[in-house]
C-alpha cells in the first residue's frame, strides 16, 4: 500500500507525478475491479483532470493540502456532484447527486483526485458488502472471503493497493470491522465531527463518516481535512478542531482499560491470542494496561438496535411500501423489522443512552482508551451465515459488530489497526476514547506502528487472466 505521507512527499520533491500515479492507479483499477469489485462507478476522465491541476500547482510552487494529488475513493453513500449515487441499491441506480457534500467538497478543496465510488452493503445496511445488484466485494486476502461492511468497498480498495485512501461511513461498525478484516487502518471520529449532510442516511442518530488508510498518519491527514462544523448540519459539533499533524507524534503516558469479562468467550482463540500479543506490545510503550469492569458493554446492544431499525425503516418507509421488490432479500428484512418498533420502545432507548454513555465514562475512570479486538472472528466466507467461536455457532452479523456497537451507541471516537494475524488473515484491534479525543486514538496507534511496524499487505491477489 502507497500512503499519502510517502506520496505527498514524493510530489514536493519532484520524484513522482499526479498524473502518472493517477494513470498507474487507474490501470491497476481496471485489472482488478473484477475480481475484486470494490468500485462501483470509477472516474477515469475526472480522476485524470484533477490530477493534471495538481501536477500543474506543484510545477508552479504552489501547495494547497497534503492531500493534493493524492488518488482517493469515496463510498457511494456520498454525494460527489453530477456523479451517480447509489447507495449500494437498484433503488438509486439512476440517481445523480446535485451537489457537492461537505465531505466531497472538503477534499477537492485539498486538491484531492477522486477515483470514483466504490460498493457497499445495500444502503449501508448489513455487514458483509455481499451486494445483490453490484456484486459482492471480495476481501483482496482471501478473495472467497468477505472483506466486512458496509464500507468494504473503501477497506478493500485501499487494501489491494487501488486507492491510496478512502471515505467510508460507521453506523455500528461499518468502517472499523472491514478495516479490520482487510488488514487497514479505519477511523470512526465522534460523532458530529465530520459533517453528513449529502450522506445517504441508515439511522441518524449514529451515521457517522469515517476514514480507512493505510498507515495511522493518514488517518490524521484525513481527519484534519474533514473535521469541523458545518453551517445547516446541526448534528456537527461547533468545537475546535485539533492540529491532528502535531498531535500524532505527541503520545506521553496512556492507560488502556481493557473490559476482559466482556471479550473473553466473545472471540475466538486466535483472536485472542493476536489482541494478548498486542496488549503486550502497548505495555512496552509505556503504556499502564489495566482490566476494567465495563457493564455498558452488555446492554449496548438492547438499547442500539430499536433506534437503529426504527430510524432506518422511518427514512425508507414511502420505497420500501412501493418498491419491496427492488431491496436484497437481507436488507428488506431488516428494514421490515423496523417497522414493528413501538414509538414508546424507540424513545425508552432514545432516553437510556445519556445514562450509558455517563456509566461507560465512569467505567473508564483514569485510563484514556478502551482497548478490545475490533472483531470476534476473521474474515468469514462469502455465504457463510454462522461462525464457530469457542465451540458455539454464532451468526456473522453478532460476530462482527458486538465489539464495535458500544462506541457507535454512545457516539464515542474508535480506531481500528491491523496488529497480526489468525489463520492466515488480518486482525484488527480497538481502541475507543472519550468524546473528541481523536488526537489520543492517533497518537497511540502512531506509536505502536513506529515500534511494531505497518501490517504487511496481501501476499498475492489472484485477478482474472488477460
Amino acid at each position: 500500500m502507497t500512503t499519502i505521507r510517502d506520496l505527498s512527499a514524493s510530489y514536493a520533491e519532484g520524484r513522482q507525478s499526479p498524473v502518472k500515479v493517477t494513470e498507474d492507479l487507474l490501470a491497476k483499477v481496471e485489472k482488478l475491479n473484477p475480481a475484486i469489485d470494490c468500485y462501483i462507478t470509477i472516474l477515469k476522465e475526472s480522476a485524470l483532470a484533477e490530477a493534471e491541476i495538481a501536477e500543474t500547482l506543484f510545477k508552479e510552487g504552489k501547495s494547497i493540502g497534503f492531500l493534493q494529488g493524492i488518488p482517493l475513493a469515496i463510498k457511494d453513500i456520498v454525494y460527489i456532484k453530477g456523479v451517480r449515487c447509489t447507495a449500494g441499491s437498484k433503488i438509486l441506480e439512476s440517481n445523480l447527486a446535485p451537489y457537492d457534500s461537505p465531505v466531497a467538497r472538503r477534499l477537492k478543496s485539498q486538491g484531492a483526485v477522486i477515483l470514483g465510488t466504490t460498493n457497499l452493503h445495500e444502503f449501508a445496511c448489513g455487514v458483509t458488502n455481499v451486494n445483490p445488484h453490484y456484486g459482492a466485494t471480495r476481501n483482496p486476502w482471501d478473495l472467497d472471503r468477505i472483506p466486512g461492511g458496509s464500507s468494504g468497498g473503501s477497506a478493500a480498495s485501499v487494501s489491494a493497493g487501488m486507492s491510496v485512501a478512502a471515505v467510508g461511513t460507521d453506523t455500528a461498525g461499518s468502517v472499523r470491522i472491514p478495516a479490520s478484516l482487510c488488514g487497514v487502518v479505519g477511523l470512526k471520529p465522534t460523532y458530529g465531527r465530520i459533517s453528513r449532510v449529502g450522506v445517504v442516511p441508515l439511522s441518524s442518530s449514529f451515521d457517522t463518516v469515517g476514514t480507512l488508510t493505510g498507515c495511522t498518519w493518514d488517518a490524521a491527514v484525513m481527519l484534519q481535512a474533514l473535521a469541523g462544523p458545518e453551517q445547516g448540519d446541526m448534528t456537527t459539533a461547533d468545537i475546535g478542531v485539533p492540529n491532528y499533524l502535531e498531535d500524532v507524534d505527541r503520545l506521553g503516558e496512556k492507560k488502556v482499560g481493557v473490559p476482559r469479562r466482556f471479550i473473553e468467550g466473545r472471540v475466538t482463540g486466535g483472536v485472542m491470542s493476536t489482541f494478548e500479543s498486542y496488549l503486550s506490545d502497548l505495555s512496552r510503550l509505556g503504556c499502564d494496561v489495566v482490566d476494567l469492569e465495563v457493564e455498558a458493554f452488555e446492554e449496548a446492544a438492547q438499547v442500539f438496535f430499536p433506534i437503529r431499525r426504527a430510524e432506518a425503516s422511518a427514512f425508507h418507509q414511502k420505497w420500501l411500501a412501493e418498491h419491496p421488490e427492488m431491496y436484497g432479500r437481507d436488507v428488506r428484512e431488516k428494514l421490515e423489522d423496523g417497522r414493528r418498533i413501538l414509538a414508546v420502545d424507540y424513545v425508552n432507548a432514545q432516553n437510556r443512552r445519556p445514562e450509558l454513555r455517563q456509566r461507560l465514562i465512569e467505567s473508564m475512570g483514569e485510563a484514556d482508551f478502551l482497548a478490545t479486538p475490533t472483531t470476534s472472528v476473521v474474515a468469514p466466507r462469502i455465504g457463510q451465515e454462522s461462525v464457530e467461536i469457542l465451540g458455539k455457532g454464532v451468526d456473522v452479523y453478532t460476530a462482527l459488530v458486538e465489539m464495535t456497537l458500544p462506541a457507535s451507541l454512545v457516539g464515542f471516537p474508535a480506531l481500528s489497526i491491523p496488529v497480526g494475524h489468525s489463520e492466515g488473515l488480518p486482525v484488527g484491534a480497538q481502541l475507543m476514547a472519550r468524546p473528541y479525543d481523536e488526537s489520543g486514538l492517533l497518537a497511540i496507534a502512531n506509536a505502536y506502528e513506529k515500534t511494531v511496524g505497518r501490517f504487511p499487505e496481501p501476499k498475492a491477489i489472484a485477478v482474472p487472466s488477460a
